[in-house]
């Protein structure tokens, strides 16, 4: 997908505590950000004027963020890709293993749209994940609702808190979702886990998920296989059976009671754009 506005803003975020010195790009990403709404957000970012300037021109010219990761702290950029025809310097086809001189090699490995065009997903985000070294931080940013057709994914916020788990040697710092139009807000996903419930929400328009996550320790990823905790509890009770969260107000009543046949009749008077709709959780 590239660096767009919404992935700046995250990566602009991430920046106040991960370090980018040894930088890895999933797929050689491309700069999707006008001079202007680069400028306006590294201003309120309070970088250096002069050198966010230069740093937005060399990206546009050359179409490629690495100008701008240079001018938020990184001193070595790589990137892995399938072949070279960007010029990834590491060609690797992240559905097979990686080499072991790439663990633990890296202080951030971002994923900006690449892992969803990667048919062994688990063996890609395995891949990832081995590749961050202790301290250092995975950024990922997803498709999630409304992205058919992009690639062969579209991702739940909880697959990832159940992928950077403490047993994977990882914590979460965030999760969260933004719409991709431009003035669209963020908000943060609380771990289901935590809430007692699923974290649901629907809209109409494309939506990225995104997660910044922490490595704390070598740990063999994926020894236990993740699990939704919604499942996971009612097995451990043994009784076949899990709490089913349910849409509130109208809306929720209508997709619980009303007939299929009054349901067809009803579909063409509802709002054709959906706004994002949550429950209870908070805008970063």
């Amino acid at each position: 997908m590239g660096v767009d506005i919404q992935v700046l803003r995250f990566l602009l975020r991430s920046a106040k505590t991960v370090s980018y010195e040894t930088f890895l790009m999933l797929g050689r990403q491309n700069w999707h950000v006008s001079q202007k709404d680069w400028e306006n957000e590294a201003r309120q970012a309070k970088l250096d004027l002069d050198g966010m300037k230069l740093a937005g021109a060399k990206a546009y010219q050359s179409r490629f963020v690495e100008p701008i990761l240079e001018h938020l702290g990184a001193s070595k950029i790589d990137s892995v890709d399938f072949s070279d025809y960007e010029q990834a310097t590491i060609v690797h086809d992240i559905n097979d293993p990686v080499s072991e001189d790439l663990k633990a090699r890296f202080s951030c490995v971002f994923d900006g749209g690449t892992l969803e065009h990667v048919f062994d997903f688990p063996q890609a985000m395995k891949n990832s994940m081995e590749m961050v070294s202790v301290g250092g931080h995975f950024l990922g940013v997803g498709p999630g609702n409304n992205f058919p057709g992009h690639g062969f994914f579209q991702f739940s916020p909880e697959l990832y808190w159940r992928i950077f788990s403490e047993a994977n040697g990882f914590e979460v710092e965030e999760v969260s979702v933004c719409e991709t139009r431009r003035n669209a807000p963020s908000y943060r996903i609380e771990d289901p886990a935590t809430q007692g419930r699923r974290v649901e929400f629907t809209n109409s328009r494309p939506l990225y998920v995104m997660v910044r996550a922490r490595r704390l320790r070598l740990a063999e990823i994926f020894k236990t296989i993740p699990q939704q905790p919604y499942y996971a509890a009612a097995w451990s009770a043994h009784s076949g059976k899990g709490t089913r969260s349910q849409a509130g107000g109208l809306r929720g009543w209508a997709q619980r009671s009303l007939p299929e046949s009054v349901k067809r009749i009803a579909r063409p008077f509802a709002p054709r754009v959906r706004p994002l709709r949550f429950s209870g959780l908070k805008k970063l």
